[in-house]
C-alpha cells in the first residue's frame, strides 16, 4: 500500500513540475497556415531581381464530421491553395524569361510545395534548350525552402538533379486585396 502511495505522489509531483515548465517556457505554439498575402523578394544563389506574389484562397472547413476542431490551424492550411506568381523587371534575357511563371502550392508534409514544367529549362551544350521539371517546397514559419531542378537524358547530357536553398522576404502588400475565404459555408457543409 505504501509503494502505491509513493508512486502516486511521485507521479503527482512530476505532473506539476512538467506543467510548470510548460507554462514558463515562453515558447508559444507555432501556427501553420498560408503565409501573409503580399509581394516577396526571392533569394537564391545565382538568381537576382525575382519577385514572388503570394495569395491564398481557402475553403472554409465546416460541418464535416471528420474535422471537428475548426480552430486547428493545420486543418485550415490543408483547405488552402497558395497562388505563386514569379516575375522579373526585365524580360529580355533567357534567364529572365525562365523566372516568369506561376504555380499553385499546396500543403504537403508540412511544407508548401508546387511543381512546374519549363519547356526550355536547360541549355544544351551544342545550342538549343531542353525541358526541366522544377519544384519548390518551403516552410511558412521560416519562409525558406528548397528549389529542385530535374531533367532527363537530353541533348547529350545525362539525367540530372540540382537542389538549391532559397528564402523569401516580404517587401509589400499584394497588388490588389485578396479574399481568402470566397465561399460562405454553414454548419452542415453547404457552401454558397
Amino acid at each position: 500500500m505504501n509503494l502505491r502511495r509513493g508512486l502516486a505522489a511521485t507521479a503527482g509531483v512530476c505532473s506539476v513540475v512538467t506543467l510548470g515548465i510548460a507554462l514558463e517556457s515562453g515558447n508559444p505554439a507555432r501556427a501553420l497556415g498560408p503565409p501573409a498575402d503580399g509581394t516577396y523578394s526571392y533569394n537564391e544563389s545565382g538568381v537576382s531581381g525575382v519577385t514572388w506574389t503570394l495569395s491564398s484562397i481557402c475553403d472554409q472547413p465546416s460541418g464535416t464530421r471528420n474535422m471537428n476542431d475548426y480552430s486547428d490551424p493545420i486543418i485550415f492550411a490543408m483547405q488552402c491553395a497558395l497562388n505563386v506568381v514569379s516575375t522579373t523587371d526585365e524580360k529580355i534575357s533567357a534567364a529572365d524569361k525562365l523566372q516568369n511563371y506561376s504555380g499553385r502550392a499546396r500543403m504537403s508534409s508540412m511544407l508548401w510545395s508546387f511543381t512546374i514544367d519549363k519547356s526550355d529549362g536547360v541549355s544544351c551544350p551544342g545550342g538549343g534548350t531542353a525541358p526541366t521539371t522544377e519544384s519548390w517546397a518551403f516552410s511558412d514559419e521560416s519562409m525558406s525552402g528548397t528549389h529542385t531542378v530535374m531533367h532527363g537524358p537530353v541533348c547529350g547530357l545525362q539525367a540530372g538533379m540540382k537542389k538549391q536553398p532559397f528564402s523569401l522576404a516580404m517587401t509589400g502588400p499584394p497588388p490588389s486585396p485578396v479574399q481568402r475565404y470566397p465561399m460562405q459555408c454553414n454548419n452542415i457543409a453547404i457552401c454558397y
